[in-house]
């Protein structure tokens, strides 16, 4: 069901910059403002230039920071700090990451994936977009009029044909080889017919499950149309009928997810007394003495699902679902059995609504996510949270047994370790 092709990647040139290290960057979405300061000055050239413009006092709809990104993009392919290939390919992707005292190596490619419709069910989403991110994105491809960053999709392959296809290209030398926050980063750029044609084959019977980057892949939807309206092309052959994606194969042992903590603030005053007595109804509410004995805890019980939950002055406590059933009553709505027992729904669901009363806008306007505990509780004890609460990871077969009923997870209910870096390569969908 995946229809996918080979394109031209526009890549930085190794003799214009220091070093692939020093232009490449996270997502936009994780960087914080802290990072994007250290990211400007490591390279004139650093991606997050065009992936994260910034403002600028005198902004009009005629200049601007996305007027700016694409001025910037345009003059680094004329200075030649980015070529484009020659030849269509495809580019294997490679992350070797060491989690748990264990060294790991995620492998996918790059390509590009033909935009669908979500009913068509060839493309699945598992997880709910905010409309202020998708029209930033959108935006910025309309003034750039290309992807400067891939969405992360997973394909089903138990006996990892498609993997196979690629094993020989491996061989070769990588185009890219360094690290970059820890992680092994290397690219290969495949050009071979043969093994193009095989991959693409091997796709098309797959559909594709978006693992990272929903308001990317909606922001390209929704230009596809645009365009669409625009133009009069509607053969489904143009341009910007097409996404770059990043394809990975959702069978493989080196897929990581963690968990997303919540940390949340503009609530009432907690009485810890009535909030335990409160949660008491759903869970088995347990005293845990410290924040490693929470997080331990809930591992152990990750089958029970268990989360936690720390409102400050070292009151950490354990949360053990009593009764599936209840839960499943107690969520509205006509989701399925799935959706609703997620750890991520029953949270948001029965503590955050339900107990705290955070709802809609208000619960976007004071939820906050992180996903290192002890960032969580830095933010409580320091007194700009009022609330944290930790989540064990979403399963894979949680995320496809979701998305294959067209349902979506709560915003941040997956974080896939580690994020695919931006700057690797573009794709232009113009000239």
């Amino acid at each position: 069901m995946a229809e996918i092709r080979p394109f031209k990647g526009i890549l930085y040139d190794p003799q214009k910059i220091d070093g692939y290290a020093s232009v490449v960057a996270p997502p936009y979405d994780v960087i914080s403002r802290e990072e994007q300061s250290a990211l400007l000055r490591r390279h004139k050239f650093n991606v997050v230039r065009l992936i994260l413009p910034q403002s600028m006092p005198g902004d009009s709809p005629a200049g601007n920071m996305y007027t700016r990104a694409a001025s910037l993009f345009a003059a680094w392919l004329n200075k030649g700090v980015l070529t484009r290939d020659e030849v269509p390919a495809i580019y294997i992707y490679e992350q070797e990451y060491l989690f748990q005292d264990q060294t790991k190596r995620r492998t996918g490619f790059i390509a590009l994936a033909k935009i669908e419709d979500f009913a068509s069910g060839k493309i699945k989403a598992h997880e709910r977009t905010l409309a202020g991110p998708k029209a930033d994105r959108l935006n910025l491809l309309r003034a750039t009029k290309a992807n400067l960053s891939q969405v992360f999709s997973l394909y089903s392959d138990p006996e990892s044909e498609v993997e196979r296809a690629l094993t020989g290209c491996l061989s070769r030398s990588p185009l890219m080889d360094f690290s970059f926050h820890s992680v092994g980063q290397r690219l290969w750029r495949v050009t071979d017919p043969e093994v193009i044609t095989r991959v693409t084959a091997l796709m098309t019977d797959k559909p594709l499950f978006i693992a990272d980057g929903h308001h990317r892949y909606e922001t390209a939807l929704n230009y596809r149309n645009e365009m669409r309206e625009r133009t009069g092309k509607k053969s489904g052959d143009a341009p910007f009928d097409y996404v770059m994606m990043m394809f990975v194969n959702m069978n493989a042992d080196e897929l990581t997810i963690l968990p997303t903590h919540r940390v949340l603030k503009n609530l009432p005053k907690i009485n810890e007394e009535k909030f335990r007595l409160n949660l008491a109804h759903f869970f088995e509410v347990t005293p845990a003495g410290s924040l490693e004995a929470l997080i331990s805890s809930m591992a152990e019980r990750e089958s029970e699902h268990a989360m936690g939950a720390y409102i400050g002055r070292n009151s950490y406590t354990l949360l053990t679902v009593k009764d599936e059933d209840l839960v499943q009553a107690a969520l509205d709505g006509e989701h399925s059995r799935d959706w609703k027992l997620l750890d991520v729904t029953i949270l948001h669901g029965l503590v955050i609504g339900r107990v705290l009363g955070l709802k809609g806008t208000n619960m976007e306007n004071g939820i906050n996510f992180t996903i290192a505990e002890k960032e969580a509780v830095k933010l409580v004890d320091g007194g700009s949270y009022q609330a944290a609460f930790f989540l064990n990871p979403t399963r894979i077969s949680q995320i496809r047994a979701v998305a294959d009923r067209g349902e979506t997870m709560p915003q941040k209910s997956t974080y896939f370790y580690p994020k695919l870096l931006s700057g690797l390569v573009f794709n232009k969908l113009e000239g």
